[in-house]
């Protein structure tokens, strides 16, 4: 999910895009932003793709000649199985990118794991992020990826009170608003749904805006790169240990539908974070958190178009959509003007 904005990205030592020094190449600089912003976009339609691809393989789809039959049930231990095939192919792919796109990663990661403070707060982040896509998983299987992506993307509404806490920023009016923007959005697509229903999407964007926030307090000390290395990895051995303790089990004959999907989900994710982490050089986290705050509106019309299963949006449900998308992008946009 990439994963993924819309969040507090970890400062790094790459290209940023900042304000201009006095010598600039002007146009290179602008044609290196509009590219970082396209590759951006594309990590971002992968990310809603990887929603949607959930929401197919448990609603079952008929798209593009691909015909699939879905789950009669969906519960914690399928999402988390499938985050587990997921990170069998994510994994290898981060690694073997990692040295491409950031020399001293490995530096890094050794750097890490050996200070307590930042290996304590990527192993709090690796572990609220894999909550955040377990649930996300088992909500885009369930209320279906149109509803599942704009409820996690409400984590600003308890993601930025902390960080104001934290670093003792006072909100101004502009942010409250937004706040309230985004509360409201989250009330109007819960309005036809029973809240119980809605309890592993509201969950996950819990554990992601704890995500946010614990990443913040190592903002300044590992690269985005080496960080999300370490917590995939650890999401991974969590995953593993809920899998030995309770394996999913699949009571119809799409054993092999279900892993031939979860390994697709890896191909996906690793493409996106290949994009995203690209995109994040060019244009900095500010920018890259502006386009990833698109997603709950572009998974909401990619799930319409692809899925012919997909619950039905209320129309109720739309502002709400747009409200939360809007809302993000409006905080990323502040955040960015005042840099």
């Amino acid at each position: 999910m990439a994963g993924a904005t819309r969040r507090v990205v970890p400062s790094y030592d790459g290209q940023t895009i900042g304000p201009a020094p006095v010598l600039v190449d002007e146009p290179k600089r602008d044609r290196t932003l509009k590219k970082g912003m396209v590759l951006c976009g594309i990590a971002t339609l992968g990310f809603s793709a990887i929603t949607v691809l959930v929401g197919a393989l448990s609603l079952g789809a008929n798209a593009f000649d691909l015909v699939l039959t879905g789950l009669d049930t969906f519960n914690f231990f399928n999402a988390n199985t499938l985050l587990w095939l997921q990170l069998v192919i994510l994994i290898p792919i981060l690694a073997l990118l990692a040295p491409q796109l950031y020399r001293s990663v490995w530096r890094d990661v050794g750097q890490s794991i050996r200070s307590r403070p930042r290996l304590f707060a990527l192993v709090g982040g690796g572990v609220f992020y894999f909550f955040a896509q377990v649930f996300l998983f088992q909500a885009a299987a369930t209320l279906g990826p149109a509803v599942a992506a704009p409820l996690l993307f409400s984590y600003p509404l308890l993601a930025v009170p902390l960080l104001w806490w934290l670093n003792g920023d006072r909100p101004n009016l502009l942010r409250s608003v937004v706040m309230l923007a985004i509360a409201m959005g989250v009330v109007l697509i819960l309005r036809p749904l029973a809240l119980a229903n809605a309890g592993p999407s509201l969950l996950s964007a819990v554990a992601f805006s704890l995500y946010v926030v614990t990443n913040s307090l190592n903002s300044r000390q590992s690269h985005p790169i080496s960080a999300g290395l370490i917590q995939h990895c650890i999401m991974a051995i969590l995953s593993s240990i809920i899998l030995l303790i309770r394996p999913m089990a699949v009571t119809q004959d799409l054993t092999g539908q279900f892993v031939l999907g979860g390994l697709a989900l890896g191909l996906v994710a690793g493409v996106s974070y290949f994009f995203h982490y690209t995109g994040l050089r060019l244009v900095g986290g500010l920018r890259t958190a502006l386009v990833a705050a698109a997603t709950p509106i572009v998974t909401a019309l990619l799930a319409i178009f692809t899925l012919i299963n997909q619950p039905s949006l209320q129309i109720i449900q739309w502002p709400g959509i747009i409200l939360i998308t809007l809302g993000g992008m409006t905080l990323a946009l502040d955040r960015l003007s005042r840099q």
